[in-house]
């Protein structure tokens, strides 16, 4: 994660007069790209004052992603991951967003059988995929004896602070695999209560829309090619809710003639095996995409349509490292392959 915006981009330009328009933001943060998008509804005015509004409401959109930045990211010294971190195993008083997500992430934990754990912070630290470094293997072996999220406890004490503690001081709480669906749900929430009903929020590949792109007209959301990510290998059609994917095209290297990606195994501490290209999860919050996309995409093509299928809520598209394409059955009539 990066320090705050580097970069904002303004709105568009004035909306047109014939009352439609939408307002935009785009920004960089979580050390990706983020846009974030306000569309009037039918048959509102989208006028100087309307625009006035929708500004305000995304640029309280982009100070609530540094908030979250400072407050969730390893790689700055002061945030409540680093300070939780410095202090292990004693607790330390953190943002009562910071529990509420370190709570939340234990269920995905748990339901994952093993699959995704917060503190695969120790193993991820070994991995270099900009240099394209393997960790040797002891290192390896070393970090994963740290890997236990239930070393990780939040909670709010009798005076009402929210703290964090690692009882375990060689663990390593990294919650960048679920902190942008966390996100994407706040600032939506913050939208909505802004008084605004279609929007379209971006967060890296965390793609969170409501209202559809007109009446009755739903987002048709892509999802990437993993052998071409220039191109979309389907669209899934959503009206509300969450698209996310998983997969090993997003970040990877070459080296002896082996293709290592980032989705590491907290078993073994290397790349999933799996013979899945990837995993998308449909669902109405962006906090589930986040939670179980990982987990189903290291699951595979036999395991993970039948875990969709048990948990409420969520929908699955499926490509397969063939560039086969499949998806549960409440996604049925809703998914095109290109």
């Amino acid at each position: 994660m990066q320090q705050g915006p580097s970069h904002v981009e303004p709105s568009a330009a004035r909306p047109p007069s014939d009352g439609s328009g939408h307002r935009e933001i785009a920004f960089e943060v979580f050390d990706t790209r983020v846009r974030l998008a306000i569309h009037a509804d039918d048959g509102v005015d989208a006028d100087d004052a309307w625009a006035a509004r929708a500004d305000a409401a995304l640029l309280e959109a982009r100070d609530r992603c540094t908030f979250f930045e400072r407050a969730l990211s390893r790689m700055l010294p002061d945030s409540d991951i680093s300070r939780a971190l410095a202090a292990a195993p004693a607790p330390v008083p953190v943002e009562p967003e910071t529990a509420e997500l370190v709570e939340a992430a234990h269920a995905y934990c748990e339901a994952s059988g093993g699959r995704f754990d917060i503190t695969m912070g120790s193993v991820t630290r070994l991995w270099d995929f900009r240099r394209g470094a393997v960790p040797a293997r002891l290192a390896l072996s070393r970090a994963l004896a740290h890997v236990d999220h239930r070393a990780v406890s939040a909670w709010t004490g009798a005076d009402g602070a929210s703290m964090l503690a690692l009882e375990d001081p060689q663990a390593a709480l990294d919650l960048g695999g679920i902190a942008k669906g966390y996100v994407a749900d706040d600032l939506a929430a913050r939208i909505e209560a802004a008084g605004f009903d279609r929007y379209a929020l971006n967060l890296g590949g965390n793609v969170l829309v409501h209202g559809g792109r007109a009446t009755g007209e739903p987002w048709r959301i892509g999802i990437v090619d993993p052998c071409a990510p220039d191109r979309c290998i389907a669209t899934v059609a959503v009206v509300d809710g969450s698209v996310v994917t998983s997969g090993a095209h997003e970040r990877r290297f070459a080296r002896g003639g082996r293709v290592y990606h980032h989705i590491l195994d907290p078993s073994t501490g290397m790349p999933a095996e799996t013979d899945l290209a990837c995993a998308t999860v449909v669902s109405p919050r962006s906090i589930d995409g986040d939670g179980y996309s990982t987990t189903l995409f290291m699951m595979g093509s036999r395991e993970a349509p039948a875990f969709v299928e048990g948990v409420a809520g969520i929908e699955a598209v499926f490509v397969d490292v063939r560039g086969g394409v499949r998806w549960t059955s409440g996604l049925s009539g809703l998914v095109e392959v290109a």
